[in-house]
């Protein structure tokens, strides 16, 4: 009886059992970090791509002699009209998404979705870009809750006016 009352009154391995208390907590604010750590950077980088996909586009649609090389990553002023402005945007939205996230400090990861839609409002045109990046986590903690996988989505719009349509519309009114 004296040995079970001298274990009640003794504080030996109290950091043991705080310890085992706080390290699970630990690993789960550690595994957040990692995925917020994953998480920000692509996602920064995946936006700026599907605006820069989607103002290109805009720009080509708009009416003027400029066309968006979506390999050298730049803006060129055309001589004559080009029939290829009016080609297969979204595909020409997800070729430049690639070359712009080559381009960044982490490089492209995980599966790449992009989609592209147009709404044409007569005075001016909508283009929407949606880049979805699919990554996979780099350790498996699916036995605690998290996924094993990220993904992320991006969504960026672009309005560009048609000139020759303001120009009709102005010349209507009174």
């Amino acid at each position: 009886m004296e040995k079970i009352r001298h274990c009640l009154k003794t504080e030996n391995g109290g950091a043991i059992i705080e310890a085992a208390i706080l390290f699970p907590v630990m690993v789960l604010v550690f595994a957040g970090l990692v995925l917020l750590a994953m998480y920000l950077p692509v996602r920064s980088a995946l936006q700026r791509a599907a605006q820069q996909a989607a103002s290109a586009i805009a720009a080509e649609k708009s009416g003027v002699w400029l066309r968006y090389n979506e390999h050298a990553m730049q803006y060129e002023w055309l001589t004559a009209p080009d029939a290829s402005v009016y080609g297969d945007d979204g595909e020409k939205a997800r070729i430049i998404i690639e070359n712009a996230e080559k381009s960044g400090p982490l490089g492209p990861r995980g599966t790449l979705e992009v989609s592209f839609e147009t709404a044409d409002y007569g005075m001016y045109k909508e283009i929407t870009v949606t880049a979805s990046r699919t990554i996979p986590m780099p350790v498996d903690l699916s036995f605690i809750g998290f996924p094993a996988s990220l993904e992320i989505k991006a969504v960026s719009t672009a309005a560009v006016q048609n000139a020759v349509e303001f120009i009709r519309a102005a010349d209507m009114t009174p």
